[in-house]
């Protein structure tokens, strides 16, 4: 069973499933985690893919790839961004993430409570956790903004989603960057590389 984490039709399809029974059965954009990237894309083009992003690598640890899609293909979302490990040769995906731009914030935050009673009465053992809103580190004036809800299933994966809201003076720097809703997929390793190391 695939379950898809679309933002805007989330309610409703999650309405007509039963109990999942693991985060294997999350899709988003077409994804799933542990998924190798060589089943439909060729090696030198996830390297150029790559190369296109680094630029919008914010993390300290170099330790992956970021792997970028946009299009109407992923509707609702606007892009979907993916993590892999730059010793796997395989390029199996450890993070997913669908990304929402343009979002109201306050709209964000009560989408964002609907999602996560979907997704804890998906799976019910999982241990829900939240943060925020807290400063985000790429913001050096503490202004800009992250608020959080995730679960934890037992095998230290994760599925959650964020609501990013930057502050004035970091839009105004960086005039591409908007507030926006983020619907995530986290591998047990990749979200603790996230805690433990992507900032040192």
């Amino acid at each position: 069973m695939r379950l898809f984490l679309s933002v805007l039709i989330l309610i409703f399809s999650f309405q007509s499933w039963t109990k999942a029974e693991d985060i294997s059965d999350f899709e988003i954009g077409g994804f799933t985690l542990n998924q190798s990237l060589l089943d439909n894309y060729k090696k030198d083009y996830l390297i150029s893919n790559w190369e296109t992003q680094k630029h919008t690598y914010d993390f300290y640890s170099q330790k992956y790839y970021k792997i970028a899609f946009f299009g109407k293909t992923y509707d609702p979302y606007d892009s979907i961004v993916l993590y892999t490990l730059k010793t796997d040769n395989l390029f199996k995906i450890k993070s997913i993430t669908g990304f929402r731009e343009n979002m109201d914030i306050k709209n964000c935050y009560r989408e964002q409570e609907s999602i996560a009673a979907e997704i804890f009465n998906l799976f019910p053992n999982t241990t829900k956790k939240t943060y925020g809103p807290a400063a985000k580190q790429v913001d050096p004036t503490g202004n800009s903004t992250e608020k959080g809800i995730y679960f934890v299933f037992q095998d230290g994966s994760a599925a959650g989603t964020a609501c990013i809201d930057y502050g004035k003076e970091f839009l105004k720097k960086y005039p591409h960057t908007d507030d926006h809703m983020q619907v995530y997929l986290d591998t047990k390793e990749y979200s603790e590389w996230l805690r433990n190391e992507a900032w040192k």
